[in-house]
């Protein structure tokens, strides 16, 4: 007997329907807050937030020049804020990180007005 093709079905990935939308993009801001950069519980590296903020200011320095980069190492979330000079600088870094996958993890974007209130400097 003649055997059918085998029916692949792919594999379902549960993806945030939303998250390659960047959040706040009709207003953007010279700041972005990235979440799910980083799980806090599996990081046990000494240095390990410092690791995170440099490699992110490497990685994104490309889009615009950078002021400021902080990691939110205490609380859950893996969350990030980054700050551009321009906001064409912030809008091009934020378009590309939304949505993309990160060490099995989605990344998600929005402007935010400032950085967390002790981090203004």
């Amino acid at each position: 007997p003649a055997m059918s093709p085998a029916v692949t079905t792919p594999a379902v990935v549960v993806t945030s329907p939303d998250a390659k939308k960047v959040g706040g993009s009709e207003s953007p801001t010279t700041v972005i807050l990235v979440h799910n950069m980083f799980d806090k519980d599996e990081e046990t590296e000494e240095g390990w937030e410092e690791d995170i903020r440099l490699d992110f200011e490497e990685e994104s320095a490309k889009y615009g020049a950078m002021k400021k980069v902080v990691v939110v190492f205490n609380e859950p979330g893996g969350k990030l804020y980054a700050s551009f000079e321009t906001v064409d600088g912030a809008k091009a870094c934020a378009e590309n990180l939304a949505g993309r996958w990160f060490d099995k993890r989605q990344l998600r974007v929005e402007f935010v007005s400032n950085l967390p209130s002790n981090e203004t400097n």
